[in-house]
């Protein structure tokens, strides 16, 4: 099959319900809690270290990135196992989960809808009104409407629990759930007497035997009568989340470093540093005094891209598909060539570590930092 012929047949059902509504969700879930989670002034990344110092956030690591694998197997084989008993914790820990994000978006919520920022009791009553909601309707033709919306918020919260400090951690996250999706959907068939794959079975239901579905995905119905649904894991959004979310703090940080830096230069006096201020300048905002392109729409285009060749392998296939498969790649590896071309994908590899409000081996000890400001010296070495 060519590709205009593939496409003639494939792209009705992209454009329509449930696909196209299933991947405007995700992208924008994904867009739009990358954003909100990115610590991207020095204020904000000072909380960071003070929340990873005191337990309210996690500094992801590489052993968190390979112990992952162990961690979500043991998880789904438990679901698959035992199914019955496990899907009312899960339905315990999505409600609480889900309670706890609603609860800490609120007073943004309401500040943005001009409402101020309210108090606990309007917080607490929001969050318990969602959740309740839902956890009554969980089993009706509607439950998807609510468990929507709760797993938005709840991812919400995931992505600012869960940073990371540089690209390797979160990259080496992905490839490591990238052989996790791919060996439980398609290499487990030939392990189980049934031949059926155990990431499908644990995350559809196939195997309970009691009225109640898995909480942890997305949910959108097909709206037509034959019935049917789309659905997509939260993981699928989580964890190449983490990288955006990593993404997004980079494009801020190269920009605070471009524009301290030229500052530096500008209070110079000499035709070199004028010269050197240009070259600057122009790497701040590319060519012809454009903006330029950011790492952050880097990769939430690549993941649109990566989601919707998903469905195309689905459809093609007729058979579900590890999202993970395709989200990885179209995720990680523009990014990688972009940052190879611009010479900082050592930069954004290691991440800044050190070089916030540290010394370099030269400080006299003379240098002080203002409140909001980060060490100079450091910004000039990052250049």
């Amino acid at each position: 099959m060519s590709f205009t012929q593939a496409m003639a047949v494939y792209l009705p059902h992209l454009v329509s319900a449930p696909l196209l509504p299933l991947a405007l969700l995700a992208i924008a879930v994904l867009a739009l809690s990358t954003h909100s989670a990115a610590d991207t002034t020095f204020q904000e990344r000072q909380m960071q270290r003070q929340k990873e110092e005191s337990g309210e956030s996690v500094a992801l690591t590489k052993v968190h990135a390979i112990g992952f694998g162990f961690m979500a197997s043991l998880g789904l084989l438990a679901m698959w196992l035992w199914s019955n008993v496990l899907v009312y914790m899960s339905l315990f820990t999505f409600g609480l989960g889900s309670f706890v994000s609603i609860q800490q978006s609120m007073p943004n919520i309401m500040k943005r809808l001009g409402l101020g920022r309210g108090n606990s009791w309007h917080h607490n009553g929001v969050a318990g009104l969602l959740v309740l909601s839902w956890f009554w309707n969980r089993n009706s033709s509607h439950a998807w409407i609510f468990q929507d919306i709760l797993g938005g918020f709840t991812i919400s919260l995931m992505l600012k629990v869960l940073k990371a400090s540089s690209m390797s951690s979160p990259t080496l996250l992905l490839l490591t759930a990238f052989i996790y999706d791919v060996f439980f959907v398609f290499v487990t068939p030939y392990l189980t007497s049934s031949g059926e794959s155990i990431m499908e079975a644990a995350a559809t239901g196939a195997a309970l035997t009691v009225k109640e579905t898995i909480p942890m995905l997305f949910r959108i119905p097909s709206f037509r009568p034959n019935g049917g649904e789309a659905m997509l894991g939260f993981g699928d959004v989580v964890l190449p989340g983490i990288l955006v979310t990593f993404l997004r703090e980079c494009d801020a940080r190269l920009e605070e470093d471009q524009s301290l830096s030229s500052a530096i230069l500008i209070g110079m006096d000499s035709a070199t540093t004028r010269r050197s201020t240009a070259l600057l300048l122009a790497g701040s905002t590319g060519e012809n005094g454009r903006r330029r392109w950011s790492y952050y729409l880097t990769a939430v285009l690549g993941y649109a891209v990566g989601l919707e060749m998903t469905f195309v392998a689905m459809m093609w296939s007729n058979q579900g598909q590890p999202a993970l498969l395709y989200l990885v790649p179209f995720t990680v590896v523009p990014v990688v060539l972009l940052a190879s071309k611009r010479h900082e994908l050592s930069l954004l590899w290691n991440g800044w570590g050190g070089l916030d409000g540290g010394e370099s081996e030269d400080d006299d000890g003379d240098d002080e930092k203002g409140p909001g400001e980060e060490n100079e010296k450091g910004k000039v070495l990052v250049i």
